[in-house]
């Protein structure tokens, strides 16, 4: 499934940067689907210094650094379950552009866009509604 949650532009910050009312929606979201994950990738724009010091500071990990986008692959999960679940938004803003959440080779979580689109592998009906009752009011919603 694929969904979108509802956000505005702040006019004082960054006019291209998506902000929802909270992110009350991402720590279950995470949590649920960080369980059994066995690699975390982190992907920052290099111009993001402040969250990619911070990444590399907290987990110790290397990075790949492309023409535009810093890409952390952290094959321990555990590891990453703190700054995933405790540390990703700084003055109400989410830091990483993309996370991805990954068993087996297979993405089974992708936040992008800062964590206002997501594409999820729900394993049932059941779940699937559940994730719709954790997001905010008037997210769109992909099905397939």
């Amino acid at each position: 499934m694929q969904f979108t949650i509802p956000w505005s532009y702040s006019e004082e910050v960054d006019t291209t940067f998506p902000l929802p009312d909270d992110y009350e929606y991402w720590k279950p979201l995470v949590s649920h689907f960080l369980k059994g994950t066995d690699t975390v990738e982190i992907h920052c724009w290099n111009e993001e210094q402040d969250a990619i010091q911070e990444v590399q500071t907290i987990l110790n990990s290397s990075a790949h650094v492309s023409d535009h986008m810093t890409v952390f692959k952290i094959t321990n999960a555990k590891s990453a379950q703190d700054i995933l679940l405790n540390k990703y938004e700084q003055n109400h803003k989410f830091k990483w552009f993309t996370v991805n959440l990954i068993v087996q080779g297979e993405v089974i979580f992708h936040s992008g866009h800062w964590a206002t689109e997501f594409a999820v592998t729900a394993k049932n009906a059941e779940e699937a509604a559940w994730i719709q009752s954790i997001t905010p009011k008037n997210t769109d919603f992909f099905f397939y």
